[in-house]
């Protein structure tokens, strides 16, 4: 039934009449009361608003005037819709409408999260020993990546700033507007034992092309190697990266490549990884840990964890060698 919400990858036909069913959805004007901008992304923005019909407040990302008749850019909002809305967990926020204004831009309306991102919480905690305290949020994080792997989708864009904590910790992954649907589904033996709520459907993609196949689109200090090189071979090693890329900023207060765009785009297609890795064995963190983080970033895809359920059972290792001194944020991290 899922498969029926998307058309196929190469079926353009079949893409240009999604769109145009698209562009003749109701138009929502005055069901929505704008309030404050919250952040610029590349193609829209995103304010909190009050849906006045259910009187509830909700965040909404609208597509820029200069893209509201691109079809491209049109394509990968209703793409992240129709991924953003199959997803039911806890660390996703959920989809709540998508549409069209009057004056043609498309919007997205999802629940709004009162939270911090993970980069203002670890700016907080300067000290190697206070930024510790953020691995149960790693953990979440884990959780709600290897619950998108198992619905066969990849977000392609993990990075501090796309978690959201909020003060009693609860964590949130947002931001799946690069969101890849895998055309090759992650076997059962490599995914994690996540609780689908009896949902085992896969997705498949409206249309891959909108994701920017061959295009290095993301964040590129958190980016993995192969991605900056324009890679089309997307597999869910591009998240491992990203969570290795989290992990060290945990770890070291660093992102895996530092300095200017230039510079930063330079380390990442010529994958040097050696300045991350100095900082890695430099800091003061378990040794299991920074072995871990320096597997996922490692540049060599068969070095890599192979999954995010993987990356779990590393942790749990992790924990069973740990010192005494950090069994205490060890057990949070792990649920113990």
């Amino acid at each position: 039934m899922v498969r029926d919400l998307f058309v196929d990858a190469f079926d353009h036909s079949a893409g240009e009449a999604t769109l145009k069913k698209f562009l003749e959805l109701p138009v929502s004007e005055r069901r929505y009361k704008f309030g404050a901008w919250i952040a610029d992304g590349g193609i829209g923005k995103l304010y909190v608003a009050e849906d006045t019909v259910l009187g509830r407040e909700v965040a909404i990302k609208v597509l820029r005037h200069e893209f509201s008749e691109d079809e491209r850019s049109l394509l990968r909002l209703l793409q992240e819709a129709r991924i953003h809305s199959q997803f039911h967990h806890r660390s996703i926020p959920p989809l709540h409408d998508v549409g069209r204004f009057a004056d043609g831009r498309a919007f997205l309306a999802m629940k709004h999260i009162r939270a911090r991102t993970l980069t203002d919480v670890l700016l907080e905690k300067s000290k190697e020993n206070r930024r510790l305290d953020c691995l149960p949020v790693f953990g979440q994080v884990c959780e709600a990546i290897d619950y998108a792997h198992c619905k066969g989708v990849i977000h392609r864009d993990l990075t501090p700033n796309n978690i959201l904590v909020s003060a009693k910790g609860r964590v949130h992954v947002i931001d799946w507007g690069l969101a890849k649907v895998l055309e090759t589904q992650p076997k059962p033996d490599d995914l994690g034992a996540q609780d689908l709520e009896s949902d085992t459907s896969q997705m498949v993609a409206l249309n891959l092309s909108q994701t920017g196949e061959g295009i290095a689109l993301g964040t590129p200090a958190f980016m993995a190697p192969e991605k900056a090189l324009g890679s089309a071979d997307d597999s869910v090693l591009i998240d491992v990266f990203g969570l290795g890329g989290i992990l060290c900023y945990i770890l070291t207060g660093a992102a895996p490549f530092e300095g200017k765009l230039s510079t930063v785009m330079r380390s990442t297609r010529s994958s040097d990884m050696a300045p991350a890795f100095t900082r890695l064995d430099r800091c003061r963190a378990p040794k299991p840990l920074i072995s871990l983080a320096k597997a996922c970033l490692s540049p060599d895809l068969k070095l890599r964890p192979k999954s995010v359920a993987a990356i779990t059972e590393e942790l749990a290792k992790a924990q069973a060698s740990a010192g005494a001194s950090h069994r205490s944020w060890w057990g949070r991290l792990l649920g113990g």
